[in-house]
C-alpha cells in the first residue's frame, strides 16, 4: 500500500492544480446550470406592470420610475432571503438607486415590519399577501429570491436568482445608466 504525500509536497505538483481546476469546474458548471434552471421563467424585456402601496403607505408605480431600480421578490420564511436582503439593502440606503420589494407569501403587514425590524431592513415593500395580487407569477419569479435591475425606461437589463452581493448588485445598477 502507498503512503500519501504531506499536503504541502502535493501542492508543489502539476497534478494537485490539475485535479483542483477540474473540481472548480465541475463545481461551476453545476451551479450554472442551477442557476440558469431557477431564472427559466423569469421575465425579460419591459417590465410587467407593477403598482403597489407599500407597508409606509407610500404608491409605488413602476411606470414611474425615473432611475435605474432594484426589484426584489422575496419572502420571510426565505432561508436564502436571510442572506439576499442585507444586500439589497446597502443598495436601499444609496439614493443612486431606487429598490422596491415584494414579500411574497409572508403573512400580514405587521408580520412583515416585524421581520425588517428584527433584521435591520429598511427597503420599500409591497406586501403580495391577497389572492388577487399575484405579482410573482406576472414576473416569473418562482424561485426565491429574484432580482430584476431595470433602467429608467422600464426595460428589465438583468435578472438574477439566489445569493447575489451588494457589489454586484451595485455594479448591475451601474452598467444599467448606461443603456
Amino acid at each position: 500500500m502507498q503512503k500519501k504525500q504531506p499536503l504541502a509536497q502535493r501542492i508543489k505538483t502539476k497534478a494537485f492544480w490539475w485535479v483542483q481546476l477540474r473540481d472548480l469546474s465541475i463545481l461551476l458548471i453545476v451551479l450554472f446550470v442551477i442557476s440558469s434552471y431557477l431564472q427559466r421563467n423569469m421575465v425579460s424585456g419591459s417590465a410587467p406592470p407593477l403598482k403597489g402601496i407599500t407597508l409606509s403607505q407610500q404608491g409605488f408605480d413602476i411606470s414611474n420610475i425615473n432611475k435605474p431600480t432594484l426589484v426584489y421578490f422575496w419572502g420571510t420564511w426565505c432561508g436564502v432571503c436571510k442572506i439576499t436582503s442585507p444586500m439589497v439593502n446597502s443598495v436601499a440606503t444609496s439614493d443612486d438607486y431606487r429598490v422596491i420589494s415584494i414579500a411574497v407569501a409572508s403573512g400580514s403587514d405587521t408580520d412583515i415590519q416585524t421581520y425588517m425590524a428584527a433584521n435591520d431592513l429598511h427597503f420599500a415593500v409591497i406586501n403580495q399577501n391577497q389572492p388577487t395580487q399575484d405579482l410573482s407569477n406576472q414576473w416569473g419569479a418562482h424561485a426565491l429570491p429574484s432580482i430584476y435591475i431595470i433602467d429608467d425606461k422600464q426595460q428589465i437589463r438583468f435578472v438574477t436568482s439566489g445569493v447575489t452581493f451588494s457589489w454586484g448588485l451595485k455594479f448591475r445598477l451601474w452598467l444599467t445608466s448606461f443603456y
